[in-house]
C-alpha cells in the first residue's frame, strides 16, 4: 500500500469525506468485478448453512442471490436467532442479496401447528425489518398450501399475513404466496387472491414435480391462474427423499446423481416458458454426512461438486454468453 500524503491546505473534515469516498469507490469496483451480466432469470440457491458462502465452488459460480427460511418467531427463539444471525452475517460479508422467508415456529410442537394472528406477525415482521434493514426481498410463508402446513386450509389467513408485509415494506419484493405444486395449488391460489387486499406481484413456486418428472404441467398451471412475476423459490434435482410416519421411515426414494443433474438442467430451462419467470432458487447446496429425509445438494457432504453443480455452471455460462448475443432470445432460442 502506498503511503497517504496529507496536503496541508485540505481541512481535516474535508479530508475525511474524501477518504470515505475513496473507500466507497474501491468497494464499488470490487463488487462490480464480481458481478456477471446474464440473460434470463436471476439464479440463486436456497441453503440454511452459511458454510456455502466460504466454499470455492460457490465463489466459482459468481452467484449473488440466496434464500434462507426462518421461523416467523425466530427473534424470540435464542437457538434459531443465533443460526439466523450467523447466516445473515455470512451472506452480507459475501455481498449476497437475501430472500428471507418465514415458516412455522420451532419453539414447541404446539406452536408449530399454529398460524400467527396478523397482529402477532406484524409485530415480529417489524422487528425483522429493524434487525436486517438491508433485506428487500421477503417470502411471506414457505409452502403455504403444503398439506402439513398450518396455512394449508387457511388461505385467507395467509393473505392477511401477505397484507402485513406489503403494508410494512413498501418498495420491497414480496413473494405473496409461496406454493408447492400439489393438486390443491390452483384452488388455494384462487382463494388467496380473493382474500388479499394488496395486489400480489410475485408468486413463489416449488415445482419439484415438474423438475424431477421432466414436465411443465405445474409451472404452466401457475402461469395460467396468476398475473405478475413467478419465482421458483425452491426447486432442484433429487438424490434422496424419505417419507416418515412419526419417526418411522415408510418409504425411501432414491435417485441417481445423473437424474439430479438432468432435473436441474430441466428446471432451469423451464424459465423459457415465460418471461414472467424472473428468479430460480435451487435447493440446496450441501447435504449432511448422514441424510435423514432429503438430499438435492449441488455438492456432496464433503463439498465436492456433483453433476447437478456442473449442469448449473453450464447454464450460467450459457446465459452469460446469451447476454452478449441477444439476451433471452439467444438463451431460449
Amino acid at each position: 500500500m502506498l503511503p497517504i500524503r496529507i496536503h496541508p491546505t485540505i481541512p481535516a473534515r474535508q479530508l475525511a469525506v474524501l477518504l470515505l469516498l475513496g473507500v466507497a469507490l474501491v468497494l464499488g469496483h470490487a463488487s462490480d468485478a464480481g458481478a456477471v451480466s446474464r440473460a434470463g432469470p436471476v439464479i440463486g440457491v436456497g441453503e440454511q448453512k452459511p458454510v456455502m458462502f466460504a466454499s470455492k465452488p460457490w465463489r466459482a459460480l459468481r452467484v449473488r442471490t440466496a434464500r434462507y427460511t426462518a421461523p416467523w418467531d425466530a427473534l424470540r427463539d435464542p437457538q434459531q436467532l443465533a443460526l439466523l444471525d450467523a447466516w445473515m452475517a455470512s451472506a452480507r460479508r459475501s455481498r449476497v442479496r437475501v430472500l428471507l422467508g418465514f415458516a412455522h415456529s420451532l419453539r414447541t410442537q404446539q406452536l408449530a401447528t399454529r398460524v400467527p394472528t396478523p397482529r402477532q406477525f406484524e409485530r415480529q415482521f417489524k422487528r425483522f425489518r429493524a434487525r436486517y434493514p438491508w433485506v428487500r426481498d421477503w417470502l411471506v410463508w414457505n409452502e403455504a398450501n403444503h398439506p402439513g402446513s398450518p396455512t394449508a386450509r387457511r388461505p385467507r389467513r395467509a393473505a392477511q399475513l401477505f397484507d402485513v408485509v406489503a403494508r410494512n415494506c413498501r418498495g420491497c419484493h414480496v413473494v405473496a404466496a409461496d406454493v408447492l405444486d400439489t393438486s390443491n395449488m390452483a384452488a388455494w391460489v384462487a382463494r388467496f387472491r380473493s382474500a388479499a387486499r394488496h395486489t400480489p406481484r410475485i408468486w413463489g413456486l416449488h415445482n419439484y414435480g415438474d423438475a424431477n418428472g421432466l414436465k411443465t404441467k405445474s409451472t404452466l398451471k401457475l402461469l395460467s391462474v396468476t398475473r405478475g412475476r413467478i419465482w421458483f423459490t425452491e426447486t432442484g434435482g433429487l438424490v434422496i427423499r424419505r417419507v416418515y410416519e412419526g419417526r418411522r421411515v415408510v418409504h425411501t426414494y432414491r435417485y441417481s446423481l445423473r437424474h439430479a443433474a438432468k432435473s436441474t438442467a430441466h428446471v432451469l430451462a423451464l424459465s423459457c416458458l415465460s418471461s414472467r419467470i424472473a428468479r430460480i432458487y435451487l435447493y440446496h447446496w450441501q447435504p449432511p454426512a448422514k441424510v435423514t429425509n432429503w438430499d438435492s445438494g449441488l455438492v456432496d457432504w464433503r463439498g465436492r461438486p456433483r453433476p447437478a453443480y456442473r449442469a448449473l455452471r453450464h447454464w450460467l455460462s450459457h446465459s452469460a454468453s446469451a447476454a452478449r448475443r441477444g439476451g433471452r432470445r439467444a438463451l431460449c432460442g
